[in-house]
């Protein structure tokens, strides 16, 4: 027996997080440079089910009404914490650039309107939830087979202590500031810095194992 097929509502809104993930050029990079292997653009499309199947089982508790305490909305840091999760396990890239807190803010938010337009009565194809996936699925369309380019700063990664006393004691002699450590956002022996393209995106670094 077949299941049955999903709402228009569901729907909409998996079309609306295919469209937000198709546009965050995080992603769109580790796709491109194929970080994730060469399945990386069918671990995006997998990525997008993750994301709509957390709503969708938050949903289905609802209305189940397993328990009255039950908080009905996903957290934007729960989606955050999923798509870092992801990026980091999938595409070994750590992302530092707080695009992921902006789309899961933007995919909580699509949600919500989606599920006040039905609590509304409000038709699907008209609400303001349909125009957001509208935009969404607009840019991506013109966004798409462009390629992201990205600069890097090479910095070698040496193993183990490589500065002796003797050249702290120098630093504080002349009476130079001591470097901070940096991030651990390093892809094979080189730390790329995120740039910003000419469209105002913040390209995000990535860290590859060995």
């Amino acid at each position: 027996m077949s299941s049955a097929p999903p709402s228009p509502a569901l729907v909409l809104f998996a079309r609306g997080v295919i469209a937000r993930l198709a546009i965050w050029e995080t992603l769109t990079l580790a796709v491109q440079e194929s970080w994730g292997g060469p399945g990386a653009a069918e671990k995006r499309t997998w990525m997008a089910g993750v994301l709509v199947d957390m709503f969708e089982e938050k949903q289905s508790k609802n209305n189940s009404g397993s328990s009255a305490h039950d908080d009905p909305r996903v957290d934007p840091e729960d989606i955050e914490d999923t798509l870092l999760q992801i990026m980091a396990d999938e595409f070994e890239v750590h992302v530092e650039d707080g695009s992921a807190e902006i789309l899961g803010k933007d995919i909580v938010r699509l949600w919500g309107a989606i599920i006040n337009s039905a609590d509304t009565g409000s038709r699907i194809s008209s609400s303001a939830s349909e125009k957001m996936v509208q935009e969404w699925e607009s840019r991506a369309e013109i966004t798409k087979g462009r390629k992201v380019h990205a600069h890097y700063q090479e910095a070698i990664e040496e193993d183990g202590d490589w500065e002796d006393d003797d050249s702290d004691d120098d630093d504080e002699d002349n009476g130079l500031p001591m470097a901070e450590a940096p991030q651990l956002i390093d892809h094979d022996h080189s730390r790329r810095e995120p740039e910003v393209d000419e469209d105002g995106f913040t390209l995000v670094s990535s860290r590859r194992k060995r």
